[in-house]
């Protein structure tokens, strides 16, 4: 649903770093982790990172990436290590339940833009998400005020079981925190484990990428964790309750929301009040569905005899 805000609340807290410094955490992180040598490094680039072990505490990362099925010689891949293979990280992990089916949750993430006028009409907040790619892999959003923010959804599953259960994002944004407007990059593990019919337990897992020691510092105060978590808790609540009302029934921020009622926002939540009902849904039946309706739509032309279109002969 809105995990994407949770995530880009947390990379935010990251700063850009020079180009050379990033192509060293990927070759370095390749070789030592990994145990690939990449085309684009050299034996200076592969050598380890000052004051960096790679033991399975590092590595972790880098190991499961590669067994939900993230190709290592990708180019999101190698961006991924270029900030992913650095001595700084933040990790932030939340846990919790929400009262909705699994079939609900993949419809909910294969229309983010419309997930968030749901959240907003229960919730009255100013969530918004724009795909900003026809396969709905990259977009955009912002919560209406603090925080904006570009995504990539990198995996959908983990190496083709889960579909829609298993998600990794990369992204960045921007975002004020106390005194602090902070940009950067980071990546987001989000996985769902449906549990029973009316519940999904979700587990966040976001690594975020300080800079420096500086930022690192910060990143690691008690304040600044503590203001994080109630964001993260106030994004989540957020959902949560929504979810909970709509499930129990109240309806009635639906029906009195007027963005709900236009195209093609009417025609989805028509389509989630079936699924809520017991049809189900896998993450990626949107693109189906809508690639079967222009082939509908173009127009067939039959004949009883086959057209055979010969080439012209020359003129003497």
């Amino acid at each position: 649903m809105k995990y994407w805000l949770v995530f880009f609340l947390l990379l935010t807290c990251s700063v850009f770093a020079d180009e050379n410094e990033d192509v060293r955490a990927m070759c370095s992180s390749a070789k030592h982790c990994l145990a690939i040598d990449l085309a684009e490094c050299s034996e200076q680039d592969k050598a380890p990172l000052p004051k960096v072990e790679y033991d399975a505490e590092f590595c972790g990362p880098f190991y499961e990436l590669k067994n939900r099925g993230l190709n290592p010689y990708s180019s999101i891949a190698q961006e991924i290590y270029k900030k992913l293979g650095k001595r700084y990280r933040a990790v932030y992990v939340n846990k919790g339940v929400l009262p909705v089916s699994g079939d609900m949750i993949s419809y909910l993430f294969d229309h983010f833009p419309f997930t968030t006028k749901l959240v907003n009409a229960y919730q009255g907040t100013a969530y918004h998400i724009n795909y900003d790619s026809r396969d709905k892999r990259t977009f955009s959003g912002t919560n209406g005020g603090s925080l904006n923010g570009n995504f990539y959804w990198v995996l959908q599953d983990s190496a083709g079981m889960y579909k829609g259960y298993r998600n990794v994002f990369y992204g960045s944004g921007q975002a004020k925190i106390l005194r602090w407007q902070l940009h950067g990059l980071a990546v987001a593990f989000i996985d769902l484990y449906p549990f029973d019919k009316n519940h999904v337990t979700y587990k966040l897992t976001a690594i975020v990428f300080p800079a420096n020691s500086v930022l690192n510092s910060i990143m690691q105060m008690s304040v600044f964790k503590a203001v994080v978590n109630d964001k993260i808790s106030e994004i989540v609540e957020n959902i949560a309750e929504a979810s909970a009302r709509y499930a129990k029934g109240d309806h009635k921020p639906i029906e009195q929301d007027s963005i709900l009622k236009t195209s093609p926002y009417k025609e989805q939540l028509k389509e989630f009040l079936e699924v809520a009902g017991g049809e189900p849904w896998t993450l990626g039946d949107e693109l189906k569905n809508r690639e079967m309706k222009n082939k509908k739509k173009k127009p067939v032309f039959i004949t009883e005899t086959p057209l055979i279109f010969k080439q012209p002969k020359e003129l003497p």
